[in-house]
C-alpha cells in the first residue's frame, strides 16, 4: 500500500496557509510550523487583499474581512514639500478586494486547516540546521520563511537576494472619514507611496514604503510627516510594524526550487512580489497553489519555470512605470494615473495586457512612456530575463536594516 506522501510547510503566514491549504486538499500529509503563536501574532502588512476568492474562508468581519473595498482611490504629487502639486488622480475599482485584519485572517485559516486534519504546530521556530532534517524527515519542504528564507540561512547564501523594499504599517485610531469606504495610495516623487486603507470611519491600517535607495534615515520620523501632510492621525511607534518586501523578482527563479532537498519556495521567499507596488499577498498565494498543483502531479521540477513565466509579465510593467518614480517625472506618472481610471486595482498590477490597452487610449501619453530610450532599454532587459540578481557580487547580502 502506497503511503500518504508528507509535507512539511514552514512559515503560517499568507503564503505558507496557502501552501498547506492546497496540498492537503491534494491528499498530502501536512504539517505547518509557525513561530509565533496567532492569537499573539502582530502583522498588519498587506491588509488590503486583492484577488480574495483565493483565500477559502467566508468573507465576515469574524474571519478578518472587516469591508470589502469599493473602490482604491490613487493621487500623485509632485514632491513632499508644503506647496506641492497634485499631477494626476484616479479611482479604481476593486471587484475582489477586502480591507482586512491580516492577523486574524491568519487565525481563521489556521483553524480552518487544523479542523480538516493538518498539523498546525505553532510557537515552533525552525532553525537552519533543523532545516536539512526536515528535508530527510518529509517528502516536500516549503519554505514560506520570507525573504532571506530559512532556505539561504541554512545555505548561507542571504546575498543571493537582490533588493528589497522598506515597508512601515501601523493600525491607527482617528478620523478618517474623508477616506472610507474607499481607500487611499498617495505617491510623492520618490520611490516608493503612502497608504491609508481604511476599515471603519474611525481606524485603518496606514503606512508608508520606500526602494532602498530612497528610504530616510529616520523611519518613524518620515512615517508621521507623511501623515501629517496627508491629513492623517499620527501612528505611534508601539504599534508600527517594518516589513522587508522583495523587488520582484529578487531571486534567480532557478534557486526557488532545490531538488536535491525537496526544499520549494513560495511568496516571499521566492523573491515574488510587485516591485512598483509592494503587493504580495495574491501572488504569494498564487506561487503557493501552484507548488501544491505541481507537487501533487510530481512535478515540482516545473515550478521555477513555470511561476516565472506566470510572473513575468506583470514584473515587465512595474519595472518600466518605477522607472519614471526612480527619475522622478511626476507628470507622466499622474497622467498615466488618470488613464488607467477605472480599471480593476487587480488589473493594475497583475494584467499589463489590460493596462497597455488603457494606455493605448491615449497616444501621447503612450508615446510619452514607450518612447524612452531607457524604458525600451528595460523592456528588452526583462523580456530578456536580465534581472538584478544576475550580477549580485559574491559574499554580498544586501538585506541589512536596522533603521527603525
Amino acid at each position: 500500500m502506497n503511503q500518504t506522501p508528507t509535507v512539511a510547510v514552514l512559515g503560517g503566514a499568507m503564503a505558507g496557509l496557502a501552501a498547506a491549504e492546497g496540498l492537503h486538499s491534494d491528499g498530502f500529509d501536512v504539517e505547518l510550523y509557525e513561530r509565533q503563536t496567532y492569537n499573539e501574532k502582530r502583522v498588519n502588512c498587506g491588509e488590503a487583499m486583492t484577488a480574495a476568492s483565493a483565500i477559502p474562508l467566508e468573507k465576515t468581519a469574524e474571519n478578518g474581512f472587516i469591508n470589502p473595498l469599493p473602490e482604491m482611490e490613487v493621487e500623485v504629487y509632485d514632491g513632499v514639500q508644503s506647496d506641492r502639486q497634485c499631477t494626476g488622480r484616479g479611482r479604481f475599482t476593486a471587484s475582489d478586494a477586502y480591507i482586512t485584519d491580516r492577523n486574524v485572517v491568519e487565525q481563521s485559516w489556521a483553524d480552518r486547516l487544523a479542523q480538516r486534519g493538518v498539523d498546525v504546530n505553532e510557537n515552533r521556530s525552525i532553525t537552519p540546521t533543523e532545516l536539512f532534517e526536515f528535508a530527510d524527515g518529509y517528502d516536500v519542504v516549503v519554505d514560506a520563511t520570507g525573504q532571506p528564507s530559512l532556505t539561504s540561512k541554512a545555505l548561507q547564501s542571504t546575498g543571493e537576494y537582490s533588493g528589497y523594499l522598506v515597508a512601515l504599517n501601523a493600525d491607527v485610531v482617528g478620523d478618517f472619514s474623508d477616506v472610507y469606504p474607499n481607500s487611499r495610495i498617495i505617491l510623492e516623487n520618490y520611490t516608493g507611496y503612502t497608504w491609508a486603507f481604511s476599515k471603519t470611519p474611525n481606524r485603518a491600517n496606514v503606512g508608508i514604503g520606500w526602494a532602498v535607495s530612497d528610504r530616510p534615515d529616520d523611519y518613524m520620523a518620515a512615517f508621521k510627516r507623511a501623515c501629517e501632510r496627508n491629513g492623517w492621525p499620527e501612528p505611534t511607534r508601539e504599534r508600527t510594524n517594518v516589513a522587508i518586501i522583495p523587488e520582484g523578482p529578487s531571486l534567480d527563479p532557478q534557486r526557488t526550487y532545490h531538488p536535491d532537498y525537496s526544499i520549494v519556495r513560495v511568496g516571499d521567499a521566492a523573491g515574488i512580489a510587485n516591485r512598483l507596488t509592494g503587493k504580495g499577498i495574491s501572488q504569494a498565494i498564487q506561487s503557493s497553489y501552484l507548488a501544491a498543483e505541481l507537487a501533487a502531479e510530481n512535478r515540482l521540477e516545473a515550478y521555477p519555470e513555470q511561476l516565472y513565466r506566470e510572473m513575468k509579465p506583470e514584473y515587465l510593467l512595474a519595472t518600466v512605470i518605477r522607472y519614471f518614480t526612480e527619475t522622478r517625472q511626476p507628470q507622466i506618472l499622474g497622467k498615466a494615473i488618470q488613464a488607467g481610471s477605472g480599471m480593476d486595482i487587480e488589473a493594475v498590477d497583475r494584467s499589463p495586457r489590460d493596462v497597455l490597452i488603457q494606455l493605448a487610449r491615449h497616444p501621447r501619453l503612450f508615446v510619452q512612456i514607450f518612447g524612452k530610450r531607457k524604458v525600451l532599454q528595460r523592456v528588452y532587459q526583462a523580456a530578456t530575463d536580465q534581472w538584478e540578481y544576475t550580477s549580485i557580487p559574491d559574499g554580498e547580502s544586501p538585506i541589512v536594516d536596522s533603521s527603525f
